[in-house]
């Protein structure tokens, strides 16, 4: 199986992550329902955050093959969120339905899929350093 360019992985988490930020800003309610007992402002300020996310990497995206250290960050904040929407899990799970479990932990295995390709193109891109004094 071919492995997705970086270019793809950016692109496809932009719209993974701006897409499941305005479904929580728009609709937080609707969300509350199927999540479990979350307030609305949560999913919003969660919503408006992957929105910003969103922005941000589709920015770094176009900055390619010169952003290894925006790629870094990209890839560390996937991280943050692989691991701690478990935590989340286990520490209100009492206030979450079946489908908050399996919608959490879905994206938990998405966003763990995207950082293991950044991380696998980190690696083979060049560091910055010596683009920069190749081009000198």
């Amino acid at each position: 199986m071919k492995i997705p360019s970086l270019t793809t992985t950016l692109l496809v988490n932009v719209i993974c992550s701006a897409t499941a930020g305005a479904v929580l800003v728009i609709a937080p309610a609707a969300m509350t329902g199927i999540i479990g007992e979350v307030p609305a402002w949560l999913c919003q300020l969660v919503g408006a955050g992957l929105m910003l996310f969103a922005g941000w990497v589709y920015w770094i995206s176009r900055r390619l093959p010169d952003a290894r250290i925006g790629v870094t960050w990209v890839f560390a904040l996937d991280m943050v969120w692989v691991l701690g929407v478990p935590v989340v899990m286990l520490v209100f799970a009492d206030y979450l339905t079946l489908w908050g479990h399996l919608l959490l932990g879905g994206s938990a295995l998405l966003v763990a899929d995207f950082a293991w390709l950044e991380w696998y193109w980190v690696k083979r891109m060049p560091d910055s350093s010596r683009l920069h004094a190749n081009a000198a």
